[in-house]
């Protein structure tokens, strides 16, 4: 790793730690600090449950959001650095280690927020706990050994997150490619033709439903999500090893786009 792109991505991975640091902040102000006094100035202070508050914080969703936001923020820092000598590979490899060391933090600290502090307060096993989860049908991935199956917990949401960051840099950098009015025009109608494509796609399987086998389809669903070839199709026992495969093929498709759309960027007078 050369010296630029060690010092590139030591100020990227700074700035979102700031921001985040500021974000958490505001989250504790608005969820916690906020209810409190409330509390106190009406008088109700006795009904107040500090832990019940810090248990129902969720820094999994702010963290979501910020990878995302990060990501898409593309073109101001792509100015600076290249006003500064730094090129477009640089530029992209810095965003890539910041986001994947960025996204392994956020990891950690959701997975220990999680499992020593919201588990324990709603009086849930660490087992309970993962089957209440986003990747609950991998619960008993490795049996009964709890610490393998939070690491794949935590796997999952490591390379989701990455895959947040990276959908945000391709959108973000591809923004960045147009002008002020095209730039508008895309964020306004990409959302409506997305709608109207899905309605047109229902409508479609509607009516096709009767004359179309979608035997093939749902056994390539199947297959995807890792659902059991053998016993019943209980939570926890799905396969994790073609979703894992999965994810990471989308992010390498993602992540080949945001290097594409980045090696157009340009600098606007």
């Amino acid at each position: 790793m050369s010296t630029k792109v060690q010092r590139t991505t030591r100020y990227l991975l700074l700035d979102q730690l700031k921001l985040a640091g500021w974000s958490i902040l505001t989250l504790i102000g608005l969820f916690i600090v906020l209810p409190l006094l409330v509390s106190l100035l009406t008088g109700n202070i006795g009904h107040y449950q500090f832990l019940r508050d810090i248990a129902n914080l969720n820094p999994g969703a702010l963290f979501f959001l910020l990878i995302f936001i990060f990501g898409a923020l593309t073109y101001d820092n792509f100015k600076l650095f290249i006003q500064n000598g730094i090129s477009r590979r640089t530029y992209f490899s810095a965003r890539l280690l910041s986001l994947i060391l960025f996204s392994a933090l956020c990891v950690i600290v959701v997975g220990i927020y999680y499992f020593a502090i919201h588990a324990p307060y709603m009086h849930w096993s660490t087992q309970q706990a993962l089957l209440k989860t986003g990747t609950s049908l991998y619960a008993y991935a490795f049996g009964s050994n709890v610490t393998l199956n939070v690491a794949l917990n935590l796997i999952f949401n490591w390379i989701f997150y990455i895959g947040t960051g990276l959908t945000g840099m391709a959108c973000g950098t591809l923004l960045a490619l147009f002008g002020k009015w095209a730039k508008t025009i895309l964020i306004v109608g990409a959302p409506i033709l997305g709608v109207i494509a899905i309605w047109l796609l229902a409508v479609v399987m509607v009516r096709s439903q009767s004359s179309f086998s979608y035997t093939g389809l749902e056994a390539f669903l199947k297959f995807l999500v890792g659902y059991p070839s053998h016993g019943p199709a209980d939570a926890g026992y799905f396969n994790p090893v073609m979703p894992l495969i999965t994810m990471l093929v989308g992010c390498g498709v993602i992540g080949t786009l945001a290097y594409l759309f980045n090696r157009k960027l340009r600098i606007r007078n």
